[in-house]
């Protein structure tokens, strides 16, 4: 009975201590790290505006040339996620992640001196190193310094920031040159490493590596109060016991709720991928530039990412209403009834004599429609659940195979629709990404879990 007593006494303390934690410093953690993805969202679509310049003097490349520079930055992913992984939970989820900053800078000043195609695709490569570095650590880093009230609104974050990289890239690389665009790039870099720099480092990382002390202080920094006792016992009691399971690779599969995690996470990002939204914004100018529509291929580049960037604002909020599982149906299917209909014009506008003119304007408004339906799902929820569904001690190791997962899609899925798109036009690609979509749905309703408003020692409850 006293033991009782004493159980509801630790839980009111903990509810009280909850309730007094601020916001705003687990807010700018997060938001501060995410500049990071920023930078990645810039290069990561500047392949956009750069290709059809990339095509003229003083470069002359080929598209077959220019397509490799979508395909050798998951290249790179793949080599150095083992590296980061292995950084992720030995060294540090902080200074794992800064280490992004640079890479980033370093590839900008490739591009800004590269004339040959050689020392473009060295640039790709460096970006690769650091996409190896951010999708390893900013999930975990992110899922680690916020409470689950706040991951689930601002979780976003990293998408968002991402998005307006992308957004800007294409705006900037439209109206200036490849060499001013490098230039006005490395801003987002240089900015993620002086504000980075001062952030905490996550409370779990130090109590996993046994620094009691940092771990509080940490929390202190993050909530804006003095009193974390509560809570820093309750990240010790969830850590210590997640520590205590082994942690070694062959266990992703063995244990059953890891088993669960990997194939749910890895799921998830193969569904979004699949649903062909980066290799059209990889290719969106030059999409836009063939689809016959009267607005140009750069104005709609521009005018795709910069409302994929300004809805993703809001997404969270309808994401967090519905919850992870709804979300991810309703996007897979929204999506794929939006690129049917693509499909269906372009089929007429390049397998028929059927005059599309009078229906010019629907590949940009369809696109539009088909990004706002993708950020609320697709866009969102495979990104935290990355963070959410591995517990602390084996994250590390998970982060390996869903980077590598992850980047064999990405450079799979940008070089087949680059196939698809020069040997039988846009028709293809866009039916075969409307097929996923569908298959995308289903896949959801069965395998994709409810993880709105669980902490991460409740999620993995749930999966056991």
């Amino acid at each position: 009975m006293d033991e009782v007593i004493c159980e509801k006494i630790d839980e009111k303390k903990s509810s009280n201590d909850v309730s007094k934690a601020k916001d705003f410093p687990q807010i700018r953690a997060m938001m501060t790290a995410a500049i990071t993805m920023l930078s990645a969202g810039t290069l990561f679509t500047w392949t956009s505006p750069s290709v059809p310049k990339l095509q003229e003097a003083p470069y002359n490349f080929t598209i077959e040339e220019l397509s490799y520079l979508t395909v050798i930055p998951p290249i790179a992913m793949v080599i150095f996620s083992p590296i980061y992984c292995w950084l992720l939970d030995n060294f540090s989820r902080k200074y794992t992640l800064f280490s992004s900053g640079f890479f980033h800078i370093a590839s900008w000043i490739l591009i800004y001196f590269a004339d040959n195609i050689w020392i473009f695709y060295c640039s790709r490569f460096v970006c690769g190193i650091a996409d190896a570095c951010c999708f390893a650590s900013m999930p975990a880093y992110i899922a680690e310094v916020a409470r689950p009230r706040i991951r689930g609104l601002y979780g976003n974050a990293m998408m968002v920031l991402m998005f307006i990289g992308q957004f800007l890239v294409n705006c900037i690389g439209y109206y200036t040159s490849i060499k001013t665009t490098a230039l006005c790039m490395m801003v987002f870099p240089i900015t993620f490493l002086i504000l980075f720099a001062s952030l905490p480092e996550s409370p779990y990382f130090c109590v996993m590596k046994g620094r009691e002390e940092d771990a509080r202080k940490s929390l202190q920094r993050l909530r804006g109060i003095e009193n974390v006792d509560a809570e820093y016992e309750q990240i010790f009691k969830d850590v210590s016991r997640q520590m205590t399971e082994t942690t070694r690779y062959v266990d992703l599969w063995s244990i059953k709720s890891n088993r669960k995690a990997v194939i749910i996470a890895n799921l998830a990002r193969a569904i979004q991928q699949f649903s062909g939204i980066f290799a059209l914004m990889l290719y969106s100018q030059y999409i836009f530039n063939l689809s016959g529509g009267n607005i140009s291929g750069g104005h709609a580049a521009m005018l795709f990412n910069g409302i994929l960037a300004f809805i993703n604002l809001f997404a969270n909020v309808i994401s967090d209403g519905l919850g992870r599982k709804k979300s991810m149906i309703f996007s897979c299917i929204g999506c794929g009834l939006v690129l049917l209909g693509e499909s269906i014009y372009f089929y007429f506008h390049e397998y028929t004599n059927v005059d599309t003119e009078v229906a010019s304007w629907f590949p940009v408004v369809g696109l539009i429609i088909y990004i706002i339906i993708f950020t609320f799902g697709l866009g969102i929820v495979p990104t935290l659940l990355l963070g959410e569904l591995f517990n602390t001690s084996i994250r590390g190791k998970a982060a390996l195979v869903t980077n590598c997962f992850f980047a064999i899609q990405l450079c799979g899925v940008s070089k087949l629709f680059q196939i698809l798109m020069t040997g039988f036009g846009l028709t293809v690609p866009f039916f075969f990404f409307t097929v996923c979509c569908f298959l995308g749905g289903v896949a959801s309703y069965f395998v994709i879990p409810e993880t709105k408003g669980k902490t991460l020692e409740q999620i993995q409850q749930m999966l056991k």
